[in-house]
């Protein structure tokens, strides 16, 4: 018992270091624990692998709201978030996030016998089927812009699609400086050149929603990562835009929640998927299946261990939350956007090399379109969704 206490610590240590440093992913630490398993027990390994992954969800909100600096699952998460950070509300936009993830986590966790019935009906239903279930929403997005916003949807959408089509095809390392060009650098670049400045004081508030619509951002992004979790081809990234488009243009808050549940129960079914359909589908649960056979007993220590670690998770992250928002009233916030930025460029070079340098720069140029146009940056998500669709309905461009 103890050995897999030690493992559940080691986990929250990595998870927080990989969750506040930009770039940094749970992948990441991947070969340095599957290093260790001549010192580890497979079951060990495994408890420390799921217990940074979980742990890393929680904890990357500070850098996604704070910095601008997210993760694929939360992308979306840095316009809505730092609105709420530029009225001195950055601890509820942190905490918002936090919430939707505890509370995906106990609904995913929740309802898993029930879908452990259907799951593999489904899963073959609608795996052929994925890029008919995308095509209608891509449209949908585009035609809730109005006017001449229609047009730049399209090419946001497409270049940034052709983009996706282009890098991911040549390499994986190429996701991080992809959307960190889309999403992330657009922002911080903003807050430089538009001297943003940050509000004088933080309301430490509590969160301003009813319960009612906290539960039901939850639900939604539980189901729509619940999805991301099962299906091939579709990730925390894609279903988080595609919750997007359940909300209104000022149901940030509501979004916020969502994006946290999307990203909490996305792991989960991803790491259960090797139980309830015998397919891992992330790179922890490819780990974990190299490690050990998952059987039930481990399904459930397993659910136990992710349960424990969501709720030290929320404590750290909050009570960390408070402690860079002080920090930051003492800094220029221009100097801490640009020295941001080059820490992205930094990762971005480390883990991707010159050509992710190029990827990224290009992808800034592009993803600062909906900046500059005010159509929603969903549109951008183009670069994950349109290679989604082409590769569900076999159509290959290179």
């Amino acid at each position: 018992m103890l050995d897999i206490i030690i493992a559940i610590v080691a986990g929250l240590v990595f998870g927080v270091v990989a969750g506040l440093l930009p770039g940094l992913h749970p992948n990441n630490t991947i070969p340095i624990i599957l290093g260790l398993t001549s010192f580890l027990s497979p079951l060990q390994a495994s408890v420390l692998l799921i217990s940074t992954g979980v742990s890393n969800i929680f904890v990357n909100f500070i850098p996604s709201v704070l910095l601008g600096a997210p993760e694929d699952s939360n992308v979306l998460g840095v316009l809505p978030g730092h609105r709420l950070l530029l009225e001195g509300k950055g601890f509820e936009a942190i905490k918002l996030s936090v919430m939707g993830a505890f509370f995906g986590m106990m609904f995913s966790i929740a309802v898993l016998p029930l879908f452990a019935l259907f799951i593999s009906t489904v899963y073959e239903f609608i795996r052929p089927n994925v890029h008919y279930i995308l095509i209608p929403i891509v449209i949908y997005m585009i035609a809730k812009e109005k006017g001449y916003g229609k047009v730049f949807a399209i090419l946001t959408f497409f270049l940034s699609g052709l983009l996706g089509i282009l890098v991911l095809d040549y390499s994986d390392a190429m996701l991080f400086p992809l959307l960190s060009g889309l999403f992330g650098m657009p922002t911080l670049l903003i807050s430089i050149t538009s001297k943003t400045s940050l509000p004088k004081k933080f309301e430490d508030t509590d969160i301003t929603m009813k319960n009612k619509d906290l539960i039901k951002a939850s639900v939604i992004g539980s189901l729509s990562g619940i999805i991301a979790g099962l299906l091939p081809g579709l990730g925390a990234a894609q279903s988080t835009a595609l919750t997007q488009q359940v909300f209104k243009e000022n149901d940030g808050r509501k979004f916020l929640v969502s994006i946290g549940a999307v990203a909490s129960s996305d792991l989960i079914y991803s790491i259960m998927a090797l139980y309830l359909i015998g397919n891992p589908r992330s790179g922890i649960a490819v780990a974990v299946s190299t490690l050990m056979e998952v059987g039930f007993n481990e399904v459930l220590l397993f659910l136990s261990i992710i349960l424990a670690v969501s709720g030290i998770s929320v404590v750290i992250t909050l009570k960390m939350t408070k402690f860079c928002l002080q920090i930051m009233r003492k800094v220029d916030y221009q100097m801490l956007c640009a020295s941001t930025m080059a820490l992205i460029f930094i990762m971005i070079f480390i883990f991707s090399g010159l050509i992710g340098l190029i990827v990224s720069i290009i992808a800034m140029c592009i993803g600062l379109i909906p900046n500059y146009t005010n159509v929603r940056r969903t549109h951008s998500m183009g670069c994950l969704l349109l290679p989604t669709i082409l590769w569900f309905a076999a159509i290959r461009l290179i």
